[in-house]
């Protein structure tokens, strides 16, 4: 964390997905700055686990089991958050799903499936978000998308319609409610160190992906999404509106 200090102090924040992953850097690391962070996800002793992380390192945070697909559990999440803590500063949007399905194999619950958790809870959690926003005239919200808004990857097509989606969904946030304090933004990950790129068997197997696919010929690490979405979150990214920052090494050029 080196030079930074505090640059979330007494924000409330809340989280979709931190119980791994980017959610859980993210989580981490803005409660080291200050964050008042309210986690969630469907794996209640993880998420409790990252809670304890946080409050053992002097941190503050709380757990909120949600189904991010069930869009009245995000309302729930939100409502929760400000009751316990009186507001809400900041909303990122993180959860998500990537099964990998070609399009001539895609079923209608898979298509529901994909849509309502990449893109519905998206919407939904920016939706929720700003009736606590507006009336503050003051908010952050953050989508953390993908590089395959941009780059198409057989088997994720349906994934990918989310993720262009999202960038228009951050782009008519950051326009329709700048004028009321909220500013909206979207960070662009491209292939990071978590999920299934932690089973060495899958890294050895997309190796030529990771080697040839990427300028950066390495994966992105959780960290590095953290710090970029802690930029766009703090102060000193007050003039930053629908920006979309790619933390790829480069990948969407390929």
């Amino acid at each position: 964390m080196g030079q930074y200090v505090d640059l979330l102090k007494d924000k409330v924040v809340v989280i979709t997905g931190t119980t791994s992953g980017i959610g859980k850097a993210m989580a981490k690391l803005f409660a080291a700055q200050g964050a008042k962070v309210v986690g969630s996800g469907r794996r209640e002793e993880l998420g409790q686990q990252v809670v304890d992380e946080i409050k053992a390192a002097g941190g503050e945070a709380m757990f909120v089991k949600t189904d991010v697909s069930d869009f009245a559990q995000i309302k729930n999440l939100i409502d929760t958050a400000v009751k316990t803590y009186g507001r809400l500063d900041i909303m990122v949007n993180n959860a998500a799903l990537e099964p990998q399905i070609l399009l001539k194999d895609l079923t209608v619950e898979e298509y529901h499936q994909v849509i309502d958790t990449n893109l519905g809870a998206y919407v939904f959690g920016c939706r929720y978000a700003l009736d606590y926003m507006l009336p503050q005239k003051s908010g952050k919200i953050l989508n953390i998308n993908s590089v395959t808004k941009e780059q198409i990857v057989p088997g994720v097509g349906v994934y990918s319609l989310a993720k262009a989606a999202i960038g228009n969904l951050t782009k008519t946030v950051a326009l329709e409610y700048a004028r009321d304090g909220i500013r909206c933004n979207e960070v662009c990950p491209g292939l990071i160190l978590a999920g299934a790129f932690e089973n060495p068997e899958i890294r050895e197997w997309a190796k030529d992906s990771i080697e040839n696919g990427t300028p950066v010929p390495r994966l992105g690490t959780v960290d590095e999404i953290a710090h970029a979405a802690l930029y766009l979150l703090s102060d000193e990214a007050d003039f930053c509106n629908a920006t979309s920052l790619f933390v790829d090494g480069g990948r969407r050029l390929i």
